[in-house]
């Protein structure tokens, strides 16, 4: 995916590759050289979607793949500490036997699945376990006890493992069960508490979906994005649950810029 530019704190817009290079800035860099050049770097599009990508809205993907977009370095703030977080976990398993780690997963879709071992409660059976990094508030919705609802998150998270699930299941390993093992950002503070959450690490059954259902999905968004690619046509508007009821385009959308929506109801030109 093209990123290609950072947005500075001064307000101007600069090559990721200048920024690394040599800061013009009187002030120097906002954040360090190994924090930029971290964040600098999107996975590269490799021409098969991913099942995070086809997790995410059509549209939003397609601008991602097709323009050089911007991004300020501090918005990647959560996705470098969630990164971390998988790497001490990874580097962790690579010492045990009989598991596997970040195991890279290939068919009509790709994947990395965190962790998968055997079933300590089910012989012959092994369990699929994602790592994931969410602040209290994110949780409570996941789990039901916050007020507000959390049917969407809860809905791609499932479908995210029941995809990789299959994949694994056709290589030989059934599954008995699917778990999320969740940090806490601001586990035992006070955000918590008010959140109702008191574990800092909770570990979350994931429901076991109809794997026709699952795979219906994928090969539907996915089919949707090659489409838009080869036609280099924009995809049609995000669904209304994608949009995160207009949140997203406001502020979680690197490309909103690109989008006639986004554009719109940021009140900015859209960029072509």
């Amino acid at each position: 995916m093209p990123l290609v530019y950072f947005n500075c704190p001064d307000g101007e817009t600069r090559l990721i590759s200048e920024c690394l290079e040599k800061c013009p800035r009187i002030e120097g860099r906002c954040l360090r050289l190994p924090t930029l050049y971290e964040i600098g770097h999107d996975r590269i599009w490799s021409g098969k979607p991913s099942t995070t990508q086809l997790l995410n809205p059509t549209r939003m993907e397609y601008l991602k793949i097709t323009k050089d977009y911007t991004i300020k370095p501090q918005s990647r703030t959560f996705a470098l500490l969630g990164s971390r977080h998988h790497y001490k976990l990874e580097m962790a398993g690579k010492k045990l036997e009989g598991i596997e780690v970040e195991k890279h997963l290939d068919g009509d879709t790709t994947g990395i699945l965190d962790l998968l071992e055997p079933d300590e409660l089910k012989d012959g059976f092994f369990v699929l376990t994602d790592y994931k990094t969410w602040g209290s508030y994110a949780v409570a919705k996941f789990m039901g006890i916050s007020n507000t609802n959390g049917d969407y998150e809860r809905k791609q998270t499932t479908l995210q493992l029941n995809n990789y699930r299959i994949k694994v299941e056709a290589l030989g390993f059934p599954i008995s069960r699917m778990l999320i093992q969740c940090t806490v950002r601001d586990g035992n503070t006070k955000s918590a508490y008010i959140n109702k959450i008191d574990d800092p690490m909770p570990m979350i059954p994931v429901e076991r979906l109809d794997d026709d259902y699952v795979q219906e999905y994928f090969l539907t968004k996915s089919f949707a994005l090659l489409s838009a690619l080869k036609k280099n046509e924009l995809p049609e508007l995000c669904p209304y649950e994608e949009r995160w009821k207009g949140k997203r385009c406001t502020k979680y959308c690197d490309v909103s810029n690109f989008c006639p929506e986004g554009a719109m109801v940021n009140k900015i030109k859209l960029e072509v």
